[in-house]
C-alpha cells in the first residue's frame, strides 16, 4: 500500500480530508498513465492508494483489503461486459464505485445507472472536478462531473427513445448486431426462443421501428452500438 510521507504533501495537514487516514482508494484501470496520475493526485491529498492490473486481481484485492472507493474505467478495463462490474459492485455493496473513462454516451450512463453505479467522471475533467467527484463518491452520494451532466442535457433524438430500453433489451440489440440469430441468442443467453422474440417485439415498439435493419441504424445513431459492430 502506498502512503504519502509528510514531505510529499503540498498542503498543510489541517487542509486534508478528515477521512483520508481510513480511506483506501483502489484504482482499476488498464492505462498506466491514468493509474500513475490518479495515484499521485490522491497520495498528495492524503489518501492511501492501491491499484489492480486485472479483473482477477481486482476481485482478490476487494476481498483482502479494506477499500473505501473503487475507481475504474469499465470500458477499457478487463471486464467482459458491464455485468462483470455489476457483479463486483453487488459483491461489495459498501464500496462505492466511481467510473472514470475517456468518453461516454447517454446509453452507457443509463446502463451504469441500471447497474446501481451513479458516480461518473471523464479523464478530461480538471483536477478540481475529479477531486470533488472522489470526495462525493466516498460519502456515497451521486457524483456526476459537469462534463457528464452536459452529455445528459444535450441528448436528443434517438438517444431519448433508446433510454426506454432495459439493460436486457440493450444486450439483445447488441447480440443481434453481432449477427446472431434469435435461436443463437436464446442459447447464448440461456433463455427461451419465445423470450428473445418478446424482447425483439418490445424493442421494435419502443424504438418505433419495423425491421432489424431499422433497429440497427437506430442503435448506431443512439450510440448503442458502433458501426463496426453492425453486421448485415
Amino acid at each position: 500500500m502506498h502512503r504519502p510521507s509528510a514531505s510529499s504533501s503540498t498542503e498543510p495537514s489541517s487542509n486534508k480530508h478528515s477521512e483520508t487516514d481510513k480511506s483506501t482508494i483502489l484504482i482499476a484501470d488498464s492505462q498506466y498513465l491514468t493509474t500513475a496520475a490518479l495515484s499521485s493526485l490522491l497520495l498528495e491529498k492524503g489518501y492511501a492508494v492501491e491499484s489492480a492490473g486485472s479483473r482477477h486481481e481486482l476481485i482478490g484485492m476487494l476481498k483482502s483489503h479494506e477499500v473505501s472507493l473503487l475507481v475504474t474505467d469499465y470500458i477499457l478495463y478487463d471486464y467482459r461486459s458491464i455485468n462483470d462490474l455489476k457483479e463486483i459492485a453487488a459483491s461489495q455493496p459498501d464500496v462505492p464505485v466511481l467510473v472514470i473513462c475517456n468518453s461516454i454516451n447517454p446509453m452507457q450512463i443509463r446502463e451504469l445507472d441500471l447497474a446501481g453505479i451513479r458516480n461518473i467522471a471523464l479523464k478530461t475533467d480538471d483536477r478540481t472536478e475529479l477531486l470533488h467527484a472522489i470526495a462525493t463518491a466516498l460519502k456515497k452520494k451521486k457524483a456526476y462531473t459537469g462534463s457528464v451532466l452536459d452529455i445528459l442535457l444535450k441528448q436528443d433524438g434517438p438517444a431519448q427513445e433508446a433510454n426506454l430500453l432495459t439493460s436486457s433489451e440493450i444486450e439483445i440489440v447488441r447480440l443481434i448486431s453481432s449477427g446472431l440469430s434469435t435461436k443463437e441468442i436464446a442459447v447464448k443467453k440461456h433463455i427461451s426462443f419465445h423470450t428473445v422474440m418478446t424482447h425483439r417485439k418490445n424493442i421494435f415498439r419502443k424504438l418505433g421501428v419495423s425491421s432489424s435493419q431499422e433497429m440497427m441504424l437506430y442503435a448506431i445513431k443512439a450510440g448503442l452500438i458502433d458501426n463496426i459492430e453492425y453486421h448485415i
